[in-house]
């Protein structure tokens, strides 16, 4: 702990000298330096002598005048606390003054508190950071440059409306729509606080902090990460904003058993299902489009004569455009459906639809149970059965949208090639499984 020291201008030690050993004392502070005279091979050399942090320490000198000087420096440090430094040779010792210097600051400067330790780790950080690409101080004078504006302010809340209407304005397509309010809407009520107030921390804190699988949490993260982006492109934010920084990226991979359903099951949902849900449910279970996909097919994407699908890459999920093959089992289907265009699911509420379809199976008079919906259990049950029908996986991958790893590591030997002739065999006039 350094000691407590005055603005005056310090007075200089007296030297007291003993007559009959020609000794000098120097005292300050209440520290005292002796200084020995000793002649060796005819020179005449002196001796300091004193202690620092309960040691004692002799230094050498050629001259008493150095030596004065020498015991100045040493009652300086030691009443400032500082009389490791005494330890030091004289390369670090002047180094260590320099830094201590640096740290003090001069006319009109402010002073640093932080140990010369705390403050070399930070510029340590730094430079590693850069990598030699700038110095800390280009990158210091580049930030204060940018932030000289003040920017507007506006809170979360405000900017998440603001974003929706100009996103509406802009065309984008209601599944777009939906996913900011699902994710900005409690975002914004968690943070009701203004925009450049957002610490990275704060979304850690916030994304660890959620109840939902970690593909929910990605896709949090992702649309969190476009808002930031957007509030820089409209001057709400500073370029180089990143509230993602360090913030822990979470997989988007599906997690969980995969589930399939038996051909029995499949037969009890198309025969409970309502004909406006029911091309969800063949398309699903027997081409193996996602959800959303089929929800954005129109009857000008279906080809019934050719016998494919085209699944348009503004409306796949890995935008890339796909033609799947369709079984006739399927075509049988959707030809009593067909129209030559139009949604062909026009249920607004599909999740709702299929639930309810579920609950239909029920046969109270044979005492049978209704069926436990298995969600995305129609596209697994295809892209299985596919998979044991023709055994090739790179086909199936393409028609399923998605890589052959995944269809090898999750598909692979779920369904037997008996059990898959007997799926794709379901077909219209089949009735309780017979």
């Amino acid at each position: 702990m350094q000691a407590e020291t005055s603005n005056e201008p310090k007075a200089k030690p007296e030297a007291e000298a003993d007559e009959t050993s020609n000794v000098v004392e120097m005292k300050r502070e209440g520290v005292s330096v002796r200084i020995r005279p000793t002649i060796k091979n005819g020179v005449t050399r002196y001796v300091l002598d004193y202690r620092a942090n309960g040691k004692r320490k002799l230094v050498w000198r050629s001259t008493l005048a150095k030596a004065k000087a020498e015991a100045n420096y040493a009652i300086d440090k030691i009443s400032e606390g500082q009389g490791e430094i005494l330890k030091l040779k004289a390369a670090d010792a002047y180094a260590y003054t320099r830094s201590r210097a640096h740290l003090e600051g001069g006319d009109g400067e402010t002073k640093i508190d932080l140990e010369i330790d705390e403050a070399v780790s930070i510029a340590a950080d730094c430079l590693r950071l850069l990598g030699g690409r700038a110095t800390p101080q280009e990158v210091c004078r580049d930030w204060l440059k940018r932030h000289a504006v003040e920017l507007p302010k506006i809170t979360i809340s405000k900017a998440a409306e603001d974003l929706k209407k100009l996103e509406k304005a802009d065309g984008k397509k209601n599944d777009r729509m939906k996913q900011f309010k699902a994710h900005l809407d409690p975002f914004a009520i968690a943070h009701n606080l203004e925009v450049h107030t957002i610490t990275p921390k704060m979304i850690a804190d916030y994304l660890g902090a959620m109840v939902h699988s970690e593909r929910t949490k990605a896709n949090h993260r992702d649309t969190i990460g476009f808002f930031n982006r957007w509030l820089i492109l409209h001057g709400y934010l500073p370029k180089g904003t990143d509230w993602l920084e360090g913030v822990r990226e979470y997989s988007k991979r599906k997690t969980g058993t995969i589930e399939i359903l038996a051909a029995d099951e499949m037969l009890r949902l198309i025969e409970a299902a309502d004909k406006k849900i029911l091309p969800l449910i063949v398309i699903g279970g027997f081409a193996g489009l996602r959800h959303e996909e089929i929800r954005r097919l129109d009857w000008q994407d279906i080809d019934l004569e050719e016998g494919f699908i085209t699944v348009k890459a503004a409306n796949s999920k890995t935008g890339t455009r796909r033609a799947v093959p369709m079984k006739e089992n399927l075509k049988a289907f959707l030809k009593p459906l067909e129209k030559k265009s139009g949604k062909v699911v026009t249920v607004k509420n599909t999740t709702k639809q299929l639930l309810l379809t579920a609950d239909n199976t029920v046969n109270k008079a044979q005492k049978i149970k209704q069926l436990e919906w298995k969600r995305n259990a129609l596209r697994h049950t295809y892209i299985s059965a596919r998979l044991a029908e023709c055994g090739d996986e790179a086909r199936v991958a393409y028609e399923a949208g998605n890589g052959p790893q995944v269809i090898r590591s999750n598909y692979d030997a779920r369904i037997r090639p008996k059990a898959a002739a007997e799926w794709f065999g379901i077909m219209p006039q089949m009735k309780g499984g017979k």
